[in-house]
């Protein structure tokens, strides 16, 4: 039978059809290549610039006796927080990971939404039990000397329970991907606590690395009594110009002024210096916690509910989570809640807090729409090497992210991003920007690659396999990755409060300048508000990536 030519598509040059295959991979990878190269390369390549040009940084970056003890001291305190905030994840981890019920699955809901939520409030809540148990001590009230070994001990205390949630969901997740049977042959033979503790070695080894890293890049929890780390000498040189000293600025309750210094180039060179031994160490923790996390699994797909009933976590271990969980999130909030000294009025803190609020949920949410434009854009074509530069911004830490931002928009030209909302928003992206690609990346998984495949064949371009299988699969992961990119946006402290003042004005600066005060009913109430801002996201956030993973 002949068929005639008319019905039969002319053929294509594998050449011409690679070129416009390249070119409308290009128009979609556009988006997330231009959000993530202004938001996140060019933080690092003026970096970059200020330790090459800056003809002071050699003498600045010197290690002194001075630079040498604050690098230990804040290696050794933030150290001693990871080990804490492990032991305290562990069981929490034992029960997510091997544990059966309701418990376990409400618990899965609860303690990721912990790591987000804001530092500042948390410290403030175990600072105000402190103050409420003194008297059941001392009849003048519990107070620790600023800077002494109790007061340090407060602060890794507090970080320790605010980071705990890391190796919890960590190790739970390790143990939901590990293979079973090995499980049940080392029980088989009286192995199992040796065979399961060398399969954890890895993940325990991500959750110290992980928690040191973000706990080294906190100044909220050290500053308010006056310990110095590198966090808090990094904000000092930038904001004063001088390190910390009793005569101060900072020190002795003043203003910042690091936004509008004369000397700002000398000042933002000085702070990178300053970190520049702190970001060495951070890049080993990187690969050791990157190491580690490539070992969370031995099996290829995440399988819950596959091992016998004989590996469940035992229910002492199951009440033993839920009672950390209480004290590491409970207690500092019924402190809080306790410490009032008004009655909790909702109408009224809105009221009070109102455009502060509006400003912090209006950047927020932008911030919250690029992400998902970046996620998106990425689930479309995915680009290599954007992950590793959005790392690496996220890696700098907040402060110095913000202060390669001010220097790049501190000129002639730029106000409409120095003193509007564009500033904050990149420095947002450039933190938590590799929250969207890791969303955008799950979509280029195994079974999605087999998606793309089979609809290739059939002659879909890129854009009809995004729009007709990929984001009909995967908006909920996707929608969740810009949220959470939004929530942490609402509580981002380090960032924030170098960028302060900001246009529009927004809540964590406020809340910096009452963090001081013994017993303040606005800080309380803001603290509060600030929980209850990052919940609403995160609580979207979490059940959409169980939908996901349920697909």
């Amino acid at each position: 039978m002949k068929i005639k030519s008319s019905t039969v598509n002319p053929p294509i040059s594998t050449s011409s059809h690679l070129s416009r295959w390249s070119v409308n991979a290009l128009a979609y990878a556009a988006p997330a290549i231009l959000i993530i190269a202004t938001c996140c390369l060019t933080p690092l390549l003026w970096i970059l610039s200020a330790i090459g040009s800056h003809r002071l940084f050699i003498s600045d970056l010197s290690l002194s006796a001075f630079r040498a003890s604050l690098l230990f001291r804040t290696l050794t305190y933030n150290g001693f927080a990871a080990i804490l905030a492990t032991f305290l994840g562990l069981p929490m981890g034992l029960v997510l990971g091997r544990g059966r019920g309701w418990i376990p699955r409400l618990l899965w809901l609860i303690v990721p939404a912990a790591i987000f939520m804001p530092s500042l409030a948390f410290a403030y809540g175990w600072s105000q039990l402190l103050r409420l148990a003194g008297p059941l001590y001392h009849p003048l009230g519990l107070s620790f000397i600023p800077g002494g070994v109790p007061d340090v001990m407060r602060c890794i205390w507090t970080l320790a329970a605010w980071l705990w949630a890391v190796p919890a969901c960590l190790i739970g997740l390790s143990l939901r991907r590990m293979d079973t049977s090995v499980q049940q042959q080392a029980m088989l033979d009286g192995a199992l606590l040796r065979v399961t503790i060398r399969q954890l070695s890895g993940p325990v080894l991500a959750s110290l690395a992980a928690v040191t890293v973000l706990a080294t890049q906190e100044f909220a929890v050290y500053e308010p009594t006056g310990i110095s780390v590198v966090a808090t000498e990094v904000r000092m040189v930038f904001d004063t110009g001088a390190f910390s000293s009793a005569s101060n600025p900072i020190s002795a309750g003043g203003l910042p002024s690091g936004t509008d210094a004369p000397d700002q180039y000398r000042r933002a060179a000085a702070a990178v210096a300053t970190a520049i031994p702190l970001l060495a160490i951070t890049a080993l923790l990187a690969i050791l916690g990157a190491w580690g996390a490539g070992q969370l699994s031995a099996a290829d797909e995440i399988a819950i509910g596959d091992w016998p009933k004989i590996l469940d976590s035992p229910q002492w271990v199951t009440r033993l989570a839920v009672g950390l969980l209480l004290l590491n999130i409970g207690v500092p909030i019924a402190a809080l809640v306790a410490s009032l000294r008004v009655k909790l009025l909702p109408i009224k803190i809105w009221e009070e807090f109102a455009p502060v609020v509006g400003g912090s949920l209006g950047v927020g949410a932008v911030t919250a729409v690029i992400a998902l434009i970046v996620a998106v854009s990425v689930s479309t074509r995915w680009t290599r090497g954007l992950m590793a530069i959005a790392g690496l911004s996220f890696l700098i830490g907040g402060q110095l992210l913000a202060i390669a931002l001010i220097r790049w928009c501190n000129r002639p030209g730029m106000d409409w991003a120095y003193n509007a909302m564009p500033l904050p928003v990149a420095a947002y992206i450039g933190r938590f920007g590799w929250i969207a690609l890791a969303a955008g990346r799950a979509t280029w998984s195994r079974p999605f690659h087999d998606l793309r495949q089979m609809a290739a064949l059939e002659g879909a371009g890129i854009g009809r396999i995004a729009v007709s299988i990929v984001w009909p699969l995967a908006w909920p992961v996707l929608l969740a990755g810009s949220l959470l990119v939004g929530a942490l946006s609402l509580t981002e402290v380090p960032a924030t409060v170098l960028l302060s003042p900001q246009n529009p004005q927004v809540l964590t600066p406020l809340v910096m300048t009452w963090v001081h005060t013994a017993r303040f009913d606005p800080m309380i109430e803001a603290s509060l508000l600030m929980m209850l801002m990052v919940l609403i996201p995160v609580s979207l956030a979490i059940p959409l990536i169980g939908f996901f993973r349920r697909q």
